[in-house]
């Protein structure tokens, strides 16, 4: 264990202690597993960096007065691979900052005004599976869809949210082609607040990918902005990058993107028809990874696979 985390190990049990939380407790407040938080505390081996980042936000001014800080830390909502490298997270850091910087500057310097900041620390909000259908049903209904139009998902505009491409982002050239090159496979999107309020935002799209996941991760990054929900923070602790992750909201915000574009009752009359699966996804623009999503989401794939169930003729019980 290296000096860095005996100070981390050590602020966290004074301050866990100070305030009367158990192991597990904690462990559920900051989203780290009570294996992980436990085996921490013990000082068996080096914590990941994502278990670090939240330790450290929870630790708040307790980490500054223990010497332990973050570098390059950007608040966005982020959809990446798990396995994502550190080049591509070092990118898209410098992305947030540059259209921060470049698009925010005005708006930010005016949210100054406003002390009714939105806080970031927001516990998360889980949705029940009716509610989000319902939410996904008026969404189209406010684009004027019916349930057999397709989404042209692309073309959505929502106010105060502008989109961008990573060749409009204002990168450097060794990131820019990292991130349209060989870092592509490893990030779908990313939603950057461009004031304190978060009432301004851009979306940076990546373009490489085939157009059905397109627009599946866009709209997943526009709910994540009409949800309200927690920003991630991504931030480099001793030379590699980690970020935090809100599991409850990625669902939901994945959720909402795939029933936008594909409305329930469409999916039962897909189900029924049996319609090729093909010919169903290509009517409405998607993959059909999707299509199979939705179908199991709700409920249906006893159904669309047509396994009937009956009970045996056996007098045996």
């Amino acid at each position: 264990m290296n000096n860095e985390t005996k100070k981390l190990v050590s602020a966290l049990k004074k301050k866990r202690e100070a305030e009367g939380y158990s192991i597990r407790g904690l462990a559920a407040q900051i989203g780290v597993s009570f294996s992980s938080l436990a085996r921490i505390e013990r000082g068996d081996g080096e914590p990941d960096n994502n278990s670090r980042i939240r330790i450290l936000e929870w630790l708040g001014e307790d980490a500054a007065e223990a010497g332990l800080s973050f570098e390059n830390v950007a608040l966005a909502h982020f959809r990446a691979a798990k396995n994502i490298d550190s080049k591509v997270v070092d990118c898209l850091v410098k992305a947030a900052n540059a259209l921060k910087t470049v698009h925010g500057a005005k708006r930010a310097e005016k949210s100054k005004q406003n002390t009714a900041a939105t806080s970031h620390e927001s516990l998360p909000v889980e949705l029940s599976k009716s509610e989000m259908e319902q939410m996904a049903q008026t969404f189209r209904s406010d684009l004027n869809l019916t349930d057999d139009d397709a989404l042209n998902a692309l073309a959505v505009k929502i106010d105060g949210v502008t989109v961008f491409t990573p060749e409009q982002a204002g990168l450097a050239e060794d990131c820019l082609s990292h991130l349209v090159g060989k870092g592509a496979d490893s990030w779908s999107a990313m939603s950057v607040p461009l004031d304190e309020e978060n009432d301004t935002w851009a979306i940076l799209r990546n373009t490489q990918h085939p157009i059905q996941r397109q627009r599946v991760t866009y709209l997943e990054e526009c709910w994540h902005i009409l949800l309200g929900h927690k920003l991630t923070k991504i931030a480099k602790i001793g030379g590699a990058y980690g970020r935090t992750y809100e599991s409850t909201e990625e669902h939901d915000a994945f959720f909402l993107a795939s029933a936008s574009l594909l409305p329930e009752k469409a999916i039962k009359g897909f189900v029924t028809t049996k319609e090729p699966i093909d010919t169903f996804a290509d009517r409405y623009g998607v993959s059909l990874e999707l299509v199979e999503y939705r179908i199991k989401r709700l409920g249906l794939w006893r159904i669309y696979k047509g396994r009937n169930v009956q009970l045996s003729d056996s007098s045996e019980a």
